[in-house]
């Protein structure tokens, strides 16, 4: 287990090097979540409302910065490897290409979290936000829910974009069509019936709406643990299909035994 934890320190600390030695990783994961965050708290206080939405204008714009940072990172990673040469050396070497991966893309999400915790603090300091009301614990597993939808989703682009050779230009389209859908900064009963049907299947809406609600109603326990479940039952699902697909990059490489054909 000390191997393991020792394995996980070592890969988190070199992704975070790569990362902050990165000026457009810099910008993806720490200045654009506080960006999105700071434009949401000057539109708040410009509307009028002198306390600004803390999910949906504070805590959403964060998760929007990690969301950005995360399709442009951690699904290129693989083809960052073999364009530096490095991709030879992590399949070749004890720890599999697929648990790299893992704790890359773990790396990425939680450092995005850096900036959606400043703005919450500041939220909280300097806009005098409430949590009289709240739920402690289901803010907190709700938002566990929300990084841990962030991981499995970044896992399954990840080996897509790897197995079926698609090109990279196909997965920018993906930004602002999941921000739409999840509400990421708004409410997302604004949306059509068919936009939040379509929605239903990306974990993040509903651990965001639980998240909503733990803040804002501490009471309505119901409905926050009912949108936890189905929010760690489709990222679950997605993780499943994360791993079925490394196997067939996996078989890949062993098949033609030619790192390129990934």
């Amino acid at each position: 287990m000390s191997r393991f934890f020792r394995l996980v320190w070592r890969q988190m600390y070199v992704q975070f090097r790569v990362r902050t030695l990165n000026l457009y990783s810099l910008l993806l994961l720490f200045l654009q979540p506080a960006i999105f965050s700071g434009v949401g708290m000057i539109l708040s206080r410009v509307a009028g409302r002198e306390t600004p939405d803390l999910v949906y204008t504070v805590i959403g714009g964060g998760i929007l910065g990690m969301w950005s940072g995360l399709v442009f990172t951690s699904t290129f990673d693989i083809h960052r490897d073999r364009r530096d040469g490095m991709l030879e050396i992590i399949v070749g070497s004890p720890t599999s290409l697929g648990m790299v991966e893992a704790i890359r893309t773990f790396t990425n999400v939680t450092t995005g979290l850096v900036s959606m915790v400043a703005a919450f603090l500041a939220a909280v300091l300097v806009f005098d936000f409430s949590l009289s009301n709240a739920s402690i614990p289901g803010a907190l597993v709700s938002l566990l829910l929300i990084l841990f939808g962030l991981w499995c989703i970044g896992m399954f682009l990840a080996n897509f974009l790897v197995w079926s050779h698609l090109t990279g230009s196909l997965v920018d389209f993906l930004e602002l069509p999941v921000a739409v859908l999840c509400g990421f900064m708004y409410p997302i009963r604004v949306l059509p019936d068919w936009m939040q049907a379509v929605s239903a299947v990306i974990p993040i809406r509903w651990a965001l709406e639980a998240l909503d609600v733990s803040l804002l109603d501490g009471t309505e326990l119901a409905f926050v643990w009912r949108n936890c479940a189905f929010a760690l039952g489709i990222s679950l699902i997605y993780l499943g299909l994360a791993r079925w697909l490394e196997s067939k990059v996996h078989d890949r490489i062993r098949i033609t035994g030619e790192l390129n054909s990934i």
